[in-house]
């Protein structure tokens, strides 16, 4: 009987800060518009970030790998090679990275924004006396 309950008041939970969903949602298209009508600044806090996090956890993958005294350290020793490369490749060809970078978080954030914005008003409607939100 506990386990029928609990999704009620998640759902009840929810459709009470709907408002959080939608804020949600319109920072991810705002940020995703963002990205397309200004990608330098953009695109150059993308590549850095991403390059800088690549490579540092690739760095601390390795370091973890060789840490390790399991039979399957190979894996993180290989995780740390992919990341150590892929942060290289960021830096040393950054346009090709912020072309990828730019339109898969563009595309990314527009259209999780879009679905949060979509969920936040079909929520809405499981409110009583919803026009007290406007």
């Amino acid at each position: 009987m506990a386990d029928v309950a609990q999704p009620q008041s998640l759902l009840t939970s929810v459709a009470g800060n709907w408002w959080v969903l939608v804020l949600r949602g319109v920072a991810a298209v705002l940020f995703g518009l963002a990205a397309l009508f200004w990608p330098g600044l953009t695109l150059w806090v993308l590549i850095v970030f991403f390059g800088a996090y690549a490579l540092v956890d690739g760095v601390f993958a390795i370091a973890a790998g060789i840490a390790g005294s399991s039979g399957r350290r190979w894996l993180l020793l290989a995780e740390g090679a992919l990341g150590v490369v892929a942060g290289l490749v960021t830096f040393f060809w950054p346009g090709m990275t912020a072309l990828v970078l730019l339109y898969v978080i563009a595309a990314w954030a527009i259209f999780t924004g879009v679905l949060e914005i979509v969920m936040a008003v079909a929520l809405r409607r499981e409110i009583e006396n919803e026009w007290l939100l406007g």
